[in-house]
């Protein structure tokens, strides 16, 4: 009986001690932060990453001498005759933009006023003055004498001896000569010019006279290159002075170029102006014998 008592005692002790054994595993799992549950598996360590990504780099397109550099830089202001035809018609009115009524700019090579401006200088008293006008045959047209020291500014119209409109197309000298008290000149020679284009007022109307071969070929209707601007300029000045008519003057040797070159005029006129059509007339103008360099188109504007 003793014998049972104690087998079945040391059978016991194991199933004894194994609750302490769970209560202490219980323990330490509580007491451990890096304790894990059944079927987890941690895996703890370090490793040295290189990232190799490209990075881009702008650099500010900011230039700090700008403002300086605005003020410094010349303004200028560029032309485009093809402008008008490019401009949005939601910002500019069609009708306007194509006014026949506006100015054409144009670079102008037509002499307006005065044809010859001097600016004389002298060290010694002057008595008498004078400025001498010859065409190209030496022949004196205009000729101005006057008393006591000149003026710092003289200044020649375009007009002869006998207030005539010179001739354009023709090349004219100018001498300015000066005497002092004992009669001894002075005397200053200027370069010749030729006088291709002008623009004067006649009475009552303007006129617009204009060398032909700034025109037309010579002996021909064929308008030469630079023809246009000068048509345009022509236009620019009907616009401005029209009241009632435009009359159209050609002087031709030959009676047929004088009307064909008068109906080109005509019609270049139409192209750039509106006008009524009465308003428009022509007369051609043939001198037989006339040297090619004296012909010419005048367009008076009344």
């Amino acid at each position: 009986m003793s014998f049972l008592l104690a087998a079945l005692l040391l059978a016991q002790a194991p199933a004894g001690d194994e609750p302490a054994a769970a209560a202490e595993t219980t323990a330490t799992a509580a007491k451990s932060p890096d304790a894990h549950g059944l079927g987890e598996e941690v895996i703890t360590g370090q490793v040295d990453v290189k990232i190799d990504d490209a990075k881009y780099f702008f650099a500010p397109q900011v230039n700090p001498f700008a403002p300086i550099d605005d003020l410094l830089a010349p303004e200028s202001y560029v032309f485009d005759e093809a402008l008008y035809r490019s401009v949005d018609s939601m910002t500019v009115p069609h009708h306007f933009v194509r006014s026949s009524y506006l100015r054409v700019p144009v670079e102008r090579d037509f002499i307006y006023d005065d044809i010859m401006v001097f600016l004389p200088s002298f060290e010694s008293r002057v008595a008498t003055w004078e400025l001498v006008v010859s065409n190209s045959l030496g022949e004196t047209v205009r000729r101005v004498v006057r008393k006591g020291q000149p003026p710092a500014l003289i200044s020649w119209d375009g007009r002869t001896d006998d207030g005539e409109a010179i001739v354009t197309g023709e090349i004219y000298s100018f001498t300015f000569n000066a005497y002092d008290a004992q009669g001894n000149q002075t005397r200053i020679p200027g370069s010749p010019q030729r006088i291709n284009a002008m623009v004067f007022e006649q009475e009552d109307e303007w006129v617009v006279s204009i060398a032909a071969d700034q025109i037309f070929a010579g002996g021909t209707v064929t308008l030469v290159e630079g023809a246009p601007p000068r048509l345009d300029e022509a236009a620019n000045i009907v616009k401005e002075r029209f009241r009632k008519e435009v009359v159209i003057y050609v002087y031709t040797e030959q009676e047929k170029l004088s009307s064909d070159r008068c109906a080109v005029i005509k019609g270049e006129m139409r192209r750039r102006i509106v006008l009524p059509e009465e308003a428009v007339k022509v007369a051609p103008r043939f001198v037989p014998g006339l040297k090619p360099k004296f012909s010419k188109i005048e367009i008076h504007v009344l």
